[in-house]
């Protein structure tokens, strides 16, 4: 019994350690990205220079603020991620709940469409896309891209909804049906505050996907009135880059991770209930 606990403290104390190893090694990038944008300019890939700066300065970052083309393209991508994961949840919500509630002709052939079109990378169909945003004259605007990436986001979104429905017990709403509730009132006063965990994990799903992505904002925008933060900075690196601008990208890097980091923190718990009930039962 002893050796057995002994075994199983070690255990564990090597599985922690490994985690910790782990960690070290995801967030030290972060973490020197962090304090480098902090460091003067002259001291960020000096030869002697280390990993905490000598002095801190906010320089980097007064810079990047003087930038009015980058806090035009971050307020864009703040507006498109919003209302992408807006409308995404507001669509999800009903597909899911159709395919929970009703039985019709085409309901699992049009989940197994859902499953493929998983398979299918946003490479393949961003010319698509393209073309008919051109015709549609969607190119070049917020709309387009909110668009774009609810479209490319709602599949994964309504299967995971509709996981997180179906492990939900049907008698709930069917006991408030009875008591004279109808359809909406039962989904609304019974359902929607149970699968608030979902709805909250479909948000952060689809505002990351739209706040990350690079290759339809670069492909579908060609001016900062519409281009999102993530090309921005892609093209300010390049500038920089070749100046020597080091600090400059740094800081914008910083920048553009906050918003993300201050949604998952703030969600995190409602976001592992989520994923994690919608996997119960498919």
């Amino acid at each position: 019994m002893k050796n057995m606990k002994i075994r199983r403290m070690g255990f564990g104390f090597f599985r922690y350690l490994v985690l910790a190893i782990l960690m070290v090694w995801i967030c030290f990038p972060f973490f020197w990205t962090l304090l480098s944008s902090f460091k003067p300019a002259e001291e960020i890939f000096a030869i002697r220079g280390g990993i905490w700066p000598s002095y801190f300065t906010l320089k980097n970052y007064i810079w990047v603020f003087n930038n009015m083309d980058f806090l035009l393209t971050l307020k864009n991508s703040l507006i498109v991620s919003i209302f992408t994961a807006l409308f995404s949840v507001l669509i999800c919500i009903m597909f899911a709940y159709s395919l929970n509630k009703y039985n019709y002709p085409g309901k699992k052939l049009l989940v197994n469409a859902l499953i493929v079109s998983q398979m299918l990378p946003g490479v393949l169909i961003i010319i698509p896309i393209f073309v008919v945003f051109a015709r549609l004259r969607l190119v070049n605007t917020l709309s387009g891209l909110v668009i774009a990436y609810s479209t490319f986001s709602l599949p994964f979104s309504v299967l995971m909804l509709r996981g997180y429905l179906n492990s939900l017990p049907q008698s709930l709403e069917e006991a408030a049906l009875i008591d004279g509730c109808s359809r909406f009132g039962a989904f609304w006063r019974i359902t929607f505050p149970l699968i608030m965990p979902g709805i909250i994990a479909v948000f952060l799903f689809c505002f990351i996907l739209a706040w990350n992505d690079f290759l339809f904002a670069l492909i579908l925008t060609h001016d900062n009135e519409a281009r999102t933060v993530a090309v921005q900075l892609y093209n300010i690196a390049t500038v920089q880059f070749a100046a020597g601008q080091w600090g400059g990208i740094m800081a914008e890097s910083i920048i553009f991770t906050i918003p993300v980091v201050v949604v998952f923190v703030i969600l995190q718990k409602n976001l592992v209930e989520g994923l994690t009930g919608g996997a119960v039962k498919f």
